[in-house]
């Protein structure tokens, strides 16, 4: 095999890959959104048995069963779907207004933010999303929710308030970084500030050279160098 057609087959391999990874975008950038629902499913909510006996616990557990089981029913049906993930959102609202304990209010406006944003409600997204930030910025989910406000603001255009939601992500989680780098380089890309862009994607790729986001940086490098 000749380098160029090595190079060929590198760059369309590489196009596959950003192809895939764009359709899944709302699963893999926001910490898997509703996804995380289904993976963990029920187990998860119940886990303890101050949660299997706390009514609140109880309605978010049934919400995110019901949920669960109409996503993998629906998931080749978007009206479906999308009916079922407003059903759940009226659901969860409800609980909402009874005021839980501290303790479960954190899960409900994360499935509140990330239906929304799986319905393409980024305004409904981001006022959850930034609820859950003003009243719970030191939980352990705080870094998925500011890189889920971070895709929320980006589908609305609002490259600046995205950026700036993917790098304070990183401050509170180092996993992060690498992502975040990918993240916050395609927002500064879409602004014309390449050089920023520049130097985001190569520490994407010096970070996690074998990641997916090292994936798409380098791709992106090599159109805008």
């Amino acid at each position: 095999m000749n380098e160029s057609t090595s190079s060929t087959i590198s760059t369309i391999t590489t196009k596959n890959t950003l192809k895939t990874l764009d359709k899944y975008k709302g699963i893999i950038g926001i910490g898997v959104g509703v996804a995380i629902a289904i993976g963990v499913g029920v187990t998860f909510l119940v886990s303890s048995k101050s949660r299997s006996t706390d009514e609140a616990w109880q309605g978010v557990s049934k919400v995110n069963g019901d949920l669960v089981a109409s996503v993998r029913q629906h998931a080749k049906d978007e009206t479906s779907r999308n009916a079922a993930l407003s059903k759940a959102a009226e659901a969860y609202k409800s609980l909402k207004a009874t005021n839980p304990s501290p303790g479960v209010m954190p899960w409900i406006l994360f499935q509140l933010g990330n239906i929304s944003y799986s319905l393409k409600n980024y305004d409904d997204a981001i006022r959850e999303y930034n609820a859950f930030l003003d009243g719970y910025s030191g939980h352990p989910l705080a870094p998925i929710i500011r890189q889920s406000l971070g895709y929320a603001y980006e589908e609305k255009g609002l490259f600046p308030e995205a950026i700036k939601q993917f790098e304070g992500a990183s401050l509170a989680n180092s996993s992060l970084l690498a992502q975040e780098g990918w993240d916050s380089g395609r927002c500064y890309e879409k602004t014309g500030q390449t050089n920023e862009a520049v130097r985001l994607y190569t520490r994407t790729v010096e970070l996690s050279p074998n990641s997916n986001w090292a994936a798409m940086a380098q791709y992106r490098l090599s159109l805008i160098r």
